[in-house]
């Protein structure tokens, strides 16, 4: 019998700019190898921005702000898990709050002791910047297991 080699698979979800949050890839990956999939949002600066931008009207404080934004991020997710449960494939949600988005998805891996990274590319500005300069590379670069990047 041949053990199982990826049991956990990390799967960054990008918020920012994307409005149509895609994990089909990911879900499909995870049912085919029978891994539970963790999702993981990271709100830095530009994913406050464009939340920001969703809206017409903004909390009037700092603190229900923060809420309101961390509430509509891990609604987002709930609804990605909800999609994954639909598929059969056991998911997890969790967010963070940081500036370095690199660093906390490589923190997640290390602490959820995951066995690949799912990064999901776009490749606008060419494949070479998009794997040496972005969050994909660094990923490659850094990652205690491997990384998988999908172009999108």
């Amino acid at each position: 019998m041949v053990a199982q080699v990826v049991r956990r698979i990390l799967a960054p979800v990008e918020i920012a700019d994307n409005r149509d949050l895609d994990v089909g890839y990911a879900i499909s990956l995870a049912a085919q190898l029978r891994a539970e999939l963790l999702l993981l949002a990271v709100i830095d600066t530009p994913t406050t921005v464009d939340l920001i931008g969703r809206h017409r009207a903004i909390a009037s404080s700092s603190a229900d702000f923060d809420k309101a934004l961390q509430d509509e991020v891990k609604a987002m997710l709930q609804r990605l898990v909800d999609q994954a449960d639909a598929a059969g494939v056991k998911a997890v949600g969790h967010l963070t709050v940081s500036e370095d988005v690199e660093e906390q998805i490589l923190k997640e891996a290390l602490v959820q002791r995951v066995d690949l990274i799912l990064v999901q590319s776009r490749g606008r500005d060419g494949i070479m910047q998009a794997l040496l300069g972005s969050t994909a590379g660094e990923l490659l670069k850094a990652a205690p297991c491997p990384v998988l990047v999908a172009r999108v």
